[in-house]
């Protein structure tokens, strides 16, 4: 397995920018992140490509993926919080009561669940939009990245100008119909500059830096 890395600037520093936004996402190459019924099997099937234990951080899941992807898993962990939408939050069944890695966590809904009211409670719900989740994000992260989750809430973020780097993993897998994360790219075409390439057992992992931070126009607050 292969690393190629194509930065024309250090890595490392960019990885001590603090709360620099993410996208991490699977991916299909025809470029879905899930089925039509949100279901990921075949996006996420490297979690089990390999023989070296990647634990989540809060969670009792452990990913099992080869030499080259577990560096990448590692770092998919080492987020200092994670911005994510309602629909994800629901279809993770609110990952059990608890953000999987242990971290702040910001849903961008319309209205916050009855049951997860409150100042004290794991997960923070943000009715005033992406870019008000992304601000509190940011606050709280430190020096390590912001994720996004979610390709409605990506594609918001892109649209506003608010992400800094794409961390794709495409796996060898049509879907032929779901939801798509690059989808209803309005405006000027973004221009990506390539940092690395990590080629794993059943996954490529890409990473690109977001060049073009346009703003664009953003819809109402998304449960994306």
């Amino acid at each position: 397995m292969t690393e190629r890395n194509d930065s024309r600037t250090d890595q490392g520093d960019r990885t001590a920018t603090p709360g620099r936004v993410v996208v991490e996402m699977s991916m299909s190459l025809d470029g879905f992140v899930a089925r039509e019924d949100h279901g990921t099997d075949e996006v996420h099937a490297w979690y089990d490509g390999g023989d070296v234990a990647v634990p989540m951080p809060n969670s009792d899941l452990t990913f099992h993926v080869d030499e080259a992807s577990a560096p990448v898993a590692r770092a998919a962990f080492d987020l200092g919080a994670n911005v994510t939408g309602r629909v994800t939050f629901d279809d993770a069944e609110a990952w059990g009561g608890d953000d999987p890695m242990g971290i702040p966590s910001f849903v961008v809904t319309h209205d916050a669940p009855t049951e997860w009211r409150g100042e004290n409670g794991p997960f923070r719900f943000v009715t005033d939009g992406v870019e008000s989740a992304i601000r509190q994000a940011r606050a709280v992260a430190g020096d390590k990245p912001v994720g996004v989750a979610g390709g409605d809430i990506a594609m918001q973020c892109l649209r506003l100008g608010l992400l800094d780097e794409l961390w794709i993993h495409l796996t060898p897998v049509l879907l032929g119909s779901g939801t798509r994360l690059f989808d209803e790219l309005d405006g000027a075409p973004v221009r990506l500059e390539q940092q690395r390439v990590v080629v794993g057992h059943g996954v490529t992992h890409l990473f690109y830096r977001v060049l073009d931070q346009l703003p664009r126009p953003a819809r109402s607050p998304s449960s994306g």
